[in-house]
């Protein structure tokens, strides 16, 4: 028995998630990171069932970002793919930067078709805040509640341009967005880091809209993972 095996299954034995499983040689993420080996199980298994489904039954309604070994990687194909629609617009992939609005959907069941452009994804959580969906608007947190589950997100393609003007008419509330960094995992790094989710900060039920600054202040970000 080597001792890479004998390492392995005392892991498994503690249910700790074998370093071999998880880190290449050179300490690269070579799957996916879970404190516990039960954790890393079950993902293996919704991972399948995803990429099973998408090839048995073609393109899924929403997609569960977390589930993709490559996640930036995935939503830049789906830019790709929008600046294609936008071929007779003369849209040039430099120029086209992300958009991203919080549906009314609690669930990927919920969805009965796949969004006419980008795409839906789930299964993000907001650290260091919460989600209304009643004013549609970043708000406080409860009280000791760290993670709190985001709705279904449409991330799709459009221009600057377009998105200064959205910006401009207040839609996303009357001090712009708060331009939420995305990671996969709690550990806020660049190497986890996907994309920037705008979540609007608007006047709801505990006051007036809040500067982008206050979540800055808060320690706001959007996770693939509460684990």
């Amino acid at each position: 028995m080597t001792s890479e095996l004998l390492n392995t299954i005392n892991s498994m034995f503690e249910a700790r998630v074998p370093d071999t499983w998880a880190f290449t040689p050179g300490g690269d993420e070579f799957s996916w990171i879970s404190p516990t080996f039960g954790l890393w199980f079950a993902s293996l298994v919704q991972r399948d069932a995803q990429q099973r489904a998408w090839l048995n039954h073609g393109r899924p309604h929403g997609y569960w970002l977390a589930g993709f070994k490559n996640p930036t990687g995935f939503l830049t194909a789906m830019k790709q793919e929008v600046t294609r629609l936008h071929k007779a617009d003369d849209w040039a992939l430099d120029d086209v930067v992300y958009r991203t609005h919080v549906e009314q959907y609690d669930g990927v069941e919920q969805l009965k078709a796949p969004a006419k452009e980008g795409v839906y994804i789930y299964g993000l959580f907001v650290e260091g805040a919460a989600w209304s969906k009643h004013d549609e608007s970043l708000v406080e947190s409860e009280p000791k509640k760290m993670f709190t589950s985001l709705p279904v997100l449409l991330v799709t393609g459009t221009t600057q341009a377009q998105k200064a003007s959205l910006i401009r008419s207040m839609a996303l509330g009357p001090h712009g967005p708060f331009e939420s960094p995305c990671y996969k995992y709690p550990s806020r790094t660049g190497r986890y880091f996907i994309f920037m989710v705008d979540l609007p900060t608007k006047a709801t039920a505990e006051g007036d809209a809040k500067l982008p600054q206050h979540w800055i202040l808060r320690g706001v970000a959007t996770l693939c993972s509460s684990e």
